[in-house]
């Protein structure tokens, strides 16, 4: 193809795209629709809200009041269905309607915060308000630097995890609030005795998040504790413009794909087998997305789902026997860690073809990785080591800087 219709060929593809948005979403659409069953129930005060919407986040709403926040919640763990969660935020308690009395309620801005997930600490990084934070979840995997230095000089602890939750560690650290996440419906329970004693627990959904930046913007949640909105919008908005920038850059190869067959993308493969059983991300899931948007086929992207599902590996050997690239490919620093999971792997396309990638280039001496921490805020970055890996050409100045080449 020639490369001087690039331009064109690009600016049809996004007319097109813009076209069916226009024509399909007003079908989409309706009242009724929008109010799903998680969200019926809530009678709202006779003061009026702001700011209640999202741009990329399914799982989160912020409705601001004259003072007052609340901040709504929906379908907080794995599988669950019609959860809606609501916690009212406040800097002046007296003025929260007795209505919602019921409710959690957080005194703001908060001064000490227990984290349980390292993309919590990422996003109060972000804010500049480390400085908060009194306890941690594993501090052996916070990469922060900043924070890593407050559990040196005994000034963040750690609080344990699920059945080894340190109670009365918590209840001395005197949180103003603790951030959590539910994999399951059995959060709950903690939920529950945690704040029996006093101690106000929000659970926090990010990681189910499917849409790269729909993850980053939890950071408008995490910066309403600390009555913060309007930085957290500036930053999101930095890191969306280049998410999306990148993006573009990308399309030109979809463009491409759909005008001229025997350009086709490159396929992309990921994970890696436990014992019999190799656990593919679905073709709706975070990293399906980051593929796709780096101009990358995903080879199950016609797996209809979220999550994670088993495959076995003679199904996986039939569709990635000639694939291109092979990322997230758990543990492995080189390539024969891959090998001791599994000998046969060496007669994958990747393999042969030098093309193994794995998201572990910022990894810290104790066994953390920085993907899984600040590669929630710079998503951007991410997408544009993929793009480096699957189209060379287009970010020729770009050095990876969360994907190492596995050798």
């Amino acid at each position: 193809m020639n490369i001087q219709n690039k331009p064109l060929i690009i600016f049809f593809s996004k007319l097109l795209r813009v076209l069916l948005l226009a024509i399909l979403l007003p079908a989409c659409y309706s009242p009724e629709k929008d109010a799903s069953p998680g969200v019926t129930g809530f009678q709202r005060d006779s003061s009026r809200s702001e700011g209640t919407g999202t741009e990329y986040a399914r799982g989160f709403r912020i409705e601001k009041y004259s003072g007052y926040t609340v901040l709504h919640v929906i379908d907080p763990w794995q599988g669950s269905s019609g959860i809606h969660l609501k916690y009212v935020l406040s800097s002046s308690p007296d003025e929260v309607p007795d209505s919602l009395r019921q409710l959690p309620l957080i005194k703001t801005p908060v001064k000490r915060v227990i984290c349980m997930s390292t993309t919590h600490v990422a996003m109060i990084d972000a804010l500049g308000k480390t400085g908060t934070i009194v306890g941690v979840s594993g501090p052996d995997y916070i990469s922060s630097p900043l924070l890593r230095n407050r559990i040196i000089n005994k000034e963040a602890f750690d609080v344990g995890a699920d059945q080894s939750l340190n109670y009365e560690r918590i209840i001395s650290l005197k949180p103003d609030v603790l951030i959590s996440y539910g994999v399951t419906a059995d959060i709950s329970g903690m939920v529950k005795r945690l704040g029996d004693l006093g101690i106000p627990v929000v659970l926090n959904a990010d990681y189910l998040e499917n849409e790269p930046l729909g993850k980053t913007e939890w950071l408008k949640f995490m910066a309403a504790f600390f009555e913060m909105e309007s930085e957290a919008d500036s930053i999101f908005e930095g890191i969306a413009f280049d998410y999306e920038k990148y993006r573009d850059l990308a399309e030109q190869t979809v463009a491409e794909y759909f005008l001229d067959p025997s350009a086709k993308r490159p396929t992309v493969i990921t994970g890696l087998p436990w014992k019999d059983a190799w656990y593919i991300p679905g073709g709706k899931s975070f990293a399906a997305a980051f593929i796709r948007d780096a101009g990358g086929d995903f080879l199950w992207k016609d797996m209809d789902s979220h999550e994670a599902a088993p495959v076995n590996l003679e199904s996986v050997f039939m569709r990635a026997i000639d694939a291109d690239f092979w990322i997230n490919c758990g543990s492995a620093l080189k390539l024969e860690d891959i090998l001791e999971t599994e000998a046969r792997l060496v007669k994958l396309g990747p393999y042969k073809k030098s093309g193994v990638y794995n998201n572990t280039a910022r990894q810290n001496p104790t066994g953390g990785n920085d993907f899984w921490e600040k590669g929630v805020m710079e998503p951007q970055l991410i997408l544009a080591d993929l793009i480096s890996i699957f189209h060379p050409g287009l970010l020729p100045e770009h050095k990876l800087v969360y994907y190492e080449h596995l050798h």
